[in-house]
């Protein structure tokens, strides 16, 4: 059994997003304004390791700037580790491309429609692990008041 940790930081007034992880998977950065849905990695660009493994691991902070409009999707392994017909399985993949498929939709509805998905996907229609889903909207700092 691993434990994995994302952690992050929001700044609403700049858009800077620092983050790091602990061997958990890739959160989903939302790029509305560029229809866009791409893995949030590190600035190393390759995975930590999981809490506990190591003794005075390197975890390194990364950083990068939203835009208004964007949304942050964190989410367990759980929602991509299902078992589709043919032993198929609904990869990291797949889900990059029906989360692009529902970008547009608010972040409720998103994660209504693609766990449905998921769930059509899934040999029984339902999840054989933890799932929980996970969202951040920046909407952009709010205007100054003269």
């Amino acid at each position: 059994m691993l434990t994995t940790a994302f952690y992050a930081v929001a700044d609403c007034r700049t858009g800077i997003l620092r983050f790091a992880n602990a061997g958990h998977p890739k959160p989903l950065l939302i790029r509305r304004s560029l229809d866009r849905v791409e893995p949030l990695a590190n600035s190393l660009g390759r995975g930590q390791p999981a809490l506990g493994l190591f003794e005075d691991p390197p975890y390194e902070t990364s950083e990068t700037t939203l835009a208004p409009g964007d949304f942050l999707m964190l989410f367990t392994d759980g929602i991509y580790e299902v078992q589709g017909q043919n032993e198929e399985l609904y990869s990291q993949e797949r889900l990059l491309l029906d989360v692009k498929n529902l970008l547009r939709h608010p972040p409720g509805i998103l994660f209504d429609e693609l766990l449905q998905v998921i769930r059509g996907f899934a040999v029984g229609g339902a999840f054989d692990d933890d799932v929980c889903l996970v969202g951040m909207d920046f909407v952009g700092s709010p205007p100054n008041k003269s």
